[in-house]
């Protein structure tokens, strides 16, 4: 083409291209002459009316060069942009994929044999596209973060290449955690066995966790339960889930089944739960040992929503029915060493009266939310996926008269949350608040509300440092309720012993962390110093409630994920009580958690409190 050009007269040169000019504004209009001219290159209808062959634009411009892909092939890698997609290939890895040191090696041979990895149907299962979609980046990208959102998987990227025909191939790779449950309670004195969780996270690669879990309840009931797990139940993105479990001094059954809303592309979400419980609510009394009282619970609920809007600014829409009975018995237990004995020290602090309703609920939820990639947050190194922006559920309930129920009352729960940042930084906030009004009485009791705060800063990419606030408050309980300062969960480290109850509690966290670099490919290490402060007040709804002065601890914490950039966290804290308490005393905690799939969960001792049926789970979204 351009040899022609060249070897042609000048006047010809120019003649043609005003022929090809005037042609081109003809066809295409005023804004691709302008373009034209702006460039000083021709387009392809001019070039077709002087009869030439057009410039291709891989022609024009230079191509990327091909890279290997994750399944082994070289191609070109490109992004989506409404091209066919000719085919989706799915590669799955082991936890430990490199190879381990030859010291090592044998660690990486033991693992892969026992492992299983996630089979190709279950990553297709969680894909937003198929063969013969048009590529849309947004379906791309959804995909990616809801396979990172998976607890047996680590990781998960997908990457687009260049296909025959103008069509592009996607390329799912995906690396397991490993998957094996193992988690022994020990002793310093005999027996040192004091329980064991063993299971399987992601049994035969099948998205499936069955565990077992045994705890030695010395003078009570020994703990025996089992917990099944099904995240791709009937071959969809529905959640199964069934539990039972003996307490030290009572037991649970729970069924639960969850279409939960995985992303905003997604149009409908649903909840069916049904289940009870029996077990003593602990009251703390400072110098007296600690008593309680048995609460039964029975619970079923059912529940489904609708989105409206676009995606990133969508709102929801749906309804529920719910049905929740309990009653609590007036006779004070005892729950000390010795067992559960009657309570003759004390009389009853309250009476509770006990609850049967049935309630329709409206259900609403707000959300403008988008979502940022980043590393080393709650993970040590492992990726997760924050949200930013912010997002509201709202369950607004009025008790009907059926199936035998007393009570009449509204019931509202609000679920907030707000995110700003990015990949450097970040500051949250999550919120849960309840109330139910008495119909008759016209006052609301049970308020009960909870969150966190945290600000995340990452200066370098070794180091983290977190502060954050946690709080939980509740007034007018007509139902068994007290918070605790040494909750594993909500309260401090080095306070475990402590035997005074609260209404309300605040706790204040910072945590300066530190990753190691390490030459073994086995996992990543890393170090941190923390510090903590907390306090409980006083209500006169809650029994044996006292305001105590603020108290804390200081430690050091030992750290590892494996593999690595795994998000489980393994944590080794220890803590040196600070503060005036008799019963402070130095611990040593050992924790294996994944903190980085949900910003913050309810604490057991507030959860325990909490309506079973208020289907927050609905607006838990990832």
């Amino acid at each position: 083409m351009s040899s022609r050009l060249e070897r042609r007269p000048l006047l010809s040169i120019v003649t043609g291209r005003c022929r090809g000019l005037l042609r081109a504004r003809l066809q295409l209009g005023a804004g691709s002459l302008v373009g034209l001219l702006a460039g000083g290159a021709l387009h392809p209808a001019a070039l077709a009316a002087q009869n030439a062959p057009p410039v291709a634009a891989s022609e024009e411009r230079p191509r990327r060069a091909p890279v290997r892909t994750a399944d082994g092939s070289f191609a070109v890698p490109t992004t989506c942009a409404g091209q066919p997609i000719r085919s989706v290939v799915v590669v799955t890895r082991p936890p430990f994929a490199d190879k381990l040191p030859r010291q090592l090696e044998w660690a990486r041979t033991t693992v892969r044999a026992a492992h299983a990895n996630t089979r190709d149907v279950v990553v297709r299962r969680f894909l937003l596209f198929r063969e013969g979609d048009a590529c849309n980046e947004v379906q791309r990208a959804e995909s990616e973060r809801i396979l990172r959102a998976q607890p047996y998987l680590v990781d998960a990227r997908i990457g687009v290449f260049e296909e025959e025909a103008d069509g592009v191939r996607l390329v799912v790779e995906t690396r397991d955690d490993i998957s094996l449950a193992f988690s022994p309670r020990l002793n310093s004195r005999a027996p040192v066995l004091r329980g064991l969780r063993l299971g399987e996270l992601n049994l035969a690669g099948t998205a499936t966790s069955v565990v077992f879990d045994w705890r030695d309840g010395l003078n009570y009931n020994d703990i025996l339960g089992v917990r099944y797990t099904d995240h791709q139940f009937a071959g969809s993105r529905t959640i199964l889930t069934i539990q039972g479990r003996r307490e030290l001094y009572g037991q649970l059954l729970d069924l639960n089944i969850v279409r939960p809303y995985y992303t905003d592309l997604q149009r409908f979400a649903w909840l069916a739960q049904v289940g009870g419980t029996r077990g003593p609510q602990r009251f703390r009394r400072d110098t007296f040992p600690a008593n309680g009282v048995t609460v039964r619970r029975e619970y079923a609920q059912l529940g489904a929503l609708v989105r409206s809007g676009p995606v990133g600014r969508l709102r929801l829409f749906g309804a529920s029915m719910t049905r929740e009975k309990e009653r609590t018995d007036d006779a004070l237990v005892l729950l000390g060493r010795e067992g559960p004995l009657p309570d003759t020290i004390l009389g009853p602090p309250l009476r509770y009266g006990g609850q049967h309703v049935v309630r329709v609920n409206a259900l609403l939820g707000v959300r403008a939310i988008r979502f940022v990639r980043v590393q080393g947050f709650d993970a040590l190194v492992g990726a997760q996926d924050i949200r930013v922006g912010f997002q509201l559920g709202v369950v607004a309930g009025r008790s009907l008269p059926l199936l035998g129920a007393t009570d009449r009352d509204y019931f509202l729960s609000t679920n907030f949350y707000a995110g700003l940042g990015g990949q450097k930084w970040f500051a949250g906030v999550q919120t849960i608040t309840e109330a139910r009004q008495d119909r008759l009485r016209r006052q609301w009791n049970n308020v009960l509300t909870s969150g966190r705060a945290a600000w995340y800063f990452r200066p370098a990419v070794r180091q983290t440092t977190v502060v954050q606030s946690e709080w939980a408050l509740g007034r007018r309980m007509q139902t068994p309720y007290q918070l605790w300062l040494g909750d594993p969960e909500g309260g401090i480290l080095g306070h475990r012993r402590s035997e005074i109850g609260g209404a309300r509690r605040a706790v204040l966290r910072a945590e300066q962390r530190l990753v190691i670099p390490t030459r073994f490919n086995v996992a990543d290490v890393g170090l941190a110093g923390f510090a903590e402060a907390g306090r409980l007040w006083a209500d006169g709804s809650v029994p044996y409630s006292k305001d105590t002065p603020w108290r804390g601890a200081v430690g050091v914490s030992l750290l590892a994920a494996t593999p690595p950039r795994s998000r489980r966290l393994w944590r080794v804290d220890f803590a040196y009580p600070v503060g005036n308490d008799p019963r402070r005393v130095f611990e040593v905690r050992v924790t294996n958690l994944d903190r980085s799939r949900i910003f913050w969960v309810d604490p057991r001792d507030v959860e325990a409190a909490r309506e079973r049926t208020a289907p927050t789970s609905l607006f838990t979204w990832p």
